[in-house]
């Protein structure tokens, strides 16, 4: 997988900077404007889709003394980057969209909680990755796109390069989300009534 590095300088290429760059610490403009995005939008990335490399499933623990219209308070997962969603133990996926289990993330003073009325919750999130051989090579491309966004207008100076780049990372989250599905099986619908009680 390429580095840290290497994301930053496909991004340059990508806003047609033939001046790469050897380190992130290096004293030089296009380093230092890495330097500057790098980081956050790599967790921003990490939001915008459930990579299935950085997908965690954890039971919660239950820190009591829920809030006000909520049946249970729980410790939001130390690693936790975002909150997917709220899991019963008994189910692998929500049988159908109305299943699903509302939640509210909030805070206490012991940092984040997690209010919901499930009991025995278990989440699915995305944790926090920052070794970049850990990347997806999709994510990289993702990654790659969207940093082009940011560094389009400070190194370029051209407002076109900004659309263009968005216009890809859309699409390279499209691709991500199509190898992801052909990656995974959800269990069959279940049938309805009606068509339970003709057979």
């Amino acid at each position: 997988m390429p580095s840290d590095v290497e994301i930053c300088n496909m991004a340059l290429a990508r806003v047609a900077q033939t001046q790469t760059i050897a380190s992130l610490t290096e004293r030089s403009k296009f380093a230092e404007l890495c330097r500057t995005f790098y980081a956050q939008l790599r967790e921003q990335v990490l939001q915008d889709f459930p990579w299935p490399f950085a997908g965690g499933h954890v039971a919660l623990a239950d820190v009591g003394s829920p809030a006000p219209g909520w049946r249970f308070r729980y410790r939001y997962p130390a690693n936790c980057l975002l909150v997917r969603e709220i899991v019963n133990p008994a189910w692998r996926n929500a049988p159908y969209s109305d299943a699903e289990i509302p939640f509210q993330v909030g805070y206490d003073t012991g940092g984040r909680v997690i209010h919901t009325d499930q009991a025995d919750a278990s989440v699915r999130y995305t944790f926090k990755v920052e070794d970049p051989t850990q990347f997806d090579p999709l994510f990289v491309d993702a990654l790659a796109w969207r940093l082009a966004m940011d560094l389009a207008l400070p190194a370029s100076s051209k407002p076109e390069y900004r659309a263009f780049c968005e216009q890809e990372y859309q699409k390279a989250l499209t691709v991500a989300q199509g190898a992801a599905f052909r990656e995974s099986r959800d269990d069959p619908e279940p049938e309805s009534e009606f068509v339970a009680v003709r057979s």
